[in-house]
């Protein structure tokens, strides 16, 4: 039997009909081009997250009763975003969005899915003249995702109706991989994930090179950081599900700079200090996700790193003074943790705590770049990672050097029926800190003085009004402390997202 099942908001949420407006500052000391685009591609990061675990929630829970199923569908999403520099420059972005997939799943063991992407950029700028190549146009990959994925329980299950207890999960292709809770990694890959499962036990292992084109490097000095990061990922992680309402895990994931030995004369334009590029580091991490009794539920993840990474061109002793580079090792360390109370009222009120904080180095002009980066004979602390946690829409601040707890409501406000029942509101404060302060983070701020870096309130606005759209609002706004940032950073920065989504 063939099974033809066409696309729900279920599947593929928050794709659709949008329109986006945003706010905010070139706070990463990069330039105004690299400001807009980061700003850009952090809310860009964090939808792509959750388009991952949406879809992951949703394969989860559709088993296959018949031979043959087919999904199909698509999404349309337009977008327009104002970014406002703190020079007077404003960045506009229009893009335009189509989204067609398919899912094909046979005998309960082979999946194939794929996914097309047609994207179309256009930038424009107000204020004075920018002198930043922009990426215009249609955009590549049009080929988003497409992956196999075979499951031998579910052959075995398919075939004699009984489900063992073991299992081997084989996931190939080009995918969106968060590997563990996503500290250390949150990207497309060309990648494999293959799982071993028995009874209590799971070990899954990866290995992988990042999108180029989809991946934001940490390294900004690096010519191509937004276009061209090859990094190549390989480990394994280990878990343990026999203590009730508990998964803890550990692993190890190592990561090689495919980009190693690009050469490139910077400052750009002006090509005074040849600077060599070569980061390649290593993450062991540990962590837990469950239960504390009935009502809340908790994420952790602890994370160190260490490897080697190539020292800044330039003397940090004083002077703009050109000094062979050196290799120098790495260790860092970085962590979050959260925990959700569920109240279980009628109105599904939850109250969301988290803190993320990571190591820094006072040796380092710039938190994760090569020029501007650690100084020769010394021992990097700054983690640096192609992870994500959610810190905010507006900041986002990197693991390097910071401190910072939030704490987060959400809740159906009318949940008894009526056009309204399904309006879901947020709200979520980030206090920022970082934990030395001479010690850069992954904006600009000025050395010394306050550990406080500023505060930042998100609102967020869902509401599912047809059975097959969807509206959704976000508004954060920055307020930083004026006594670490320079003079013209010091204005409130903020972000608004105003997005409809149809599946079809």
């Amino acid at each position: 039997m063939v099974v033809l099942r066409s696309a729900t908001t279920s599947t593929i949420a928050w794709l659709g009909t949008a329109a986006m407006l945003s706010v905010s500052s070139d706070l990463h000391g990069q330039g105004v081009g690299a400001g807009a685009l980061r700003s850009a591609e952090n809310l860009q990061r964090q939808l792509n997250v959750e388009d991952a675990e949406m879809r992951k929630a949703y394969f989860a829970g559709s088993p296959i009763s018949e031979r043959l199923s087919i999904d199909y569908g698509g999404t349309f999403r337009y977008a327009f975003n104002i970014i406002d520099q703190t020079n007077g420059t404003g960045q506009y972005l229009q893009q335009f969005d189509l989204r067609l997939f398919t899912d094909v799943e046979l005998d309960g063991a082979h999946r194939f899915y794929g996914r097309l992407r047609f994207l179309y950029d256009d930038w424009d700028f107000v204020g004075p003249s920018l002198n930043v190549d922009r990426d215009e146009g249609w955009q590549n990959p049009v080929g988003e995702l497409y992956w196999y994925q075979f499951d031998l329980a579910g052959l075995i299950e398919s075939q004699t109706g009984q489900k063992p207890d073991y299992n081997f999960t084989a996931k190939v292709g080009r995918q969106y991989v968060i590997w563990a809770q996503g500290g250390a990694l949150s990207d497309y890959m060309y990648a494999g994930l293959f799982d071993f499962s028995w009874r209590d036990f799971k070990a899954t292992l990866l290995v992988g090179e990042t999108a180029g084109a989809d991946t934001v490097d940490w390294d900004l000095s690096r010519p191509g950081y937004d276009s061209n990061t090859e990094r190549l990922y390989y480990g394994g992680k280990l878990e343990f599900s026999g203590l009730p309402g508990q998964r803890p895990f550990v692993y190890v994931l190592a990561q090689k700079d495919l980009n190693g030995g690009q050469v490139s004369d910077l400052p750009p334009g002006i090509g005074t200090y040849p600077t060599t590029f070569n980061y390649n580091s290593t993450y062991i991490g540990l962590g837990s996700t469950g239960a504390l009794g009935a009502d809340i539920v908790y994420r952790a993840e602890l994370m160190y790193e260490y490897g080697s990474t190539l020292s800044d061109p330039l003397s940090h002793s004083g002077g703009l003074v050109p000094v062979p580079q050196q290799s120098v090792n790495i260790s860092a360390l970085a962590g979050f943790g959260g925990a959700t109370w569920l109240a279980r009222d009628a109105s599904d009120t939850r109250v969301d705590f988290q803190i993320v904080a990571g190591s820094g180095s006072t040796q380092r002009l710039d938190s994760g770049n090569t020029f501007g980066g650690i100084a020769p004979n010394s021992l990097d602390t700054s983690f640096n990672s192609l992870g994500y946690v959610n810190t905010g829409l507006v900041l986002s601040p990197d693991f390097a050097n910071l401190l910072a707890p939030s704490l987060g409501i959400s809740s159906t406000p009318f949940p008894g029926g009526g056009a309204f029942k399904t309006l879901r509101l947020g709200l979520t404060a980030f206090l920022f800190g970082r934990l030395d302060v001479d010690a850069p983070l992954s904006f600009t701020t000025v050395p010394g003085g306050s550990n406080l870096v500023g505060s930042e309130v998100d609102f967020s606005i869902e509401w599912r009004f047809l059975s097959d759209m969807d509206l959704n609002l976000r508004y954060g706004m920055f307020l930083p402390n004026e006594d670490v940032f320079f003079p013209g950073q010091t204005e409130l920065q903020d972000l608004f997202y105003a997005g409809i989504t149809y599946a079809f």
